[in-house]
């Protein structure tokens, strides 16, 4: 199982989100990491204290439906993928990766681009875009 880190900064809904996401997911190793200035540096600390190859992301303004399991079991080769999680943006209505949970690799993460724009396409070259919606 890998670990979840959980992202805020600033959100008026953290504390909220995070302990549902604790509530839910009991079985979970789940670190919070908070008010850390940068989208890139907030994503390296959550690098830094996840304990195994591959963590999940999950930012602050997200409502993770229950029926979401965080227990994807990817085969070695795949360790170096980005996966984006499709999310319903709240403001439009429209599903895709913004917003989504995330699944990093952990090496890859600590050592991206920090100067580039799209945070998660500077981490690795393949990405896949997961289909199901959380």
């Amino acid at each position: 199982m890998y670990d979840v880190a959980f992202i805020s900064y600033g959100e008026p809904q953290a504390t909220t989100r995070y302990i549902e996401l604790l509530t839910l997911y009991p079985n979970n190793r789940i670190y919070r990491i908070s008010n850390v200035k940068g989208i890139h540096q907030a994503h390296i600390e959550a690098a830094k204290v996840s304990n195994t190859r591959m963590f999940y992301v999950v930012d602050a303004d997200a409502k993770i439906l229950p029926s979401f399991k965080f227990n994807l079991k990817l085969d070695p080769s795949e360790e170096d993928i980005v996966h984006v999680w499709r999310s319903v943006n709240p403001v439009n209505g429209l599903e895709y990766g913004y917003g989504g949970v995330k699944l990093l690799p952990r090496e890859l993460t600590l050592n991206m681009d920090v100067n580039s724009t799209d945070m998660t396409t500077s981490i690795s070259p393949r990405f896949k875009a997961m289909t199901e919606i959380l």
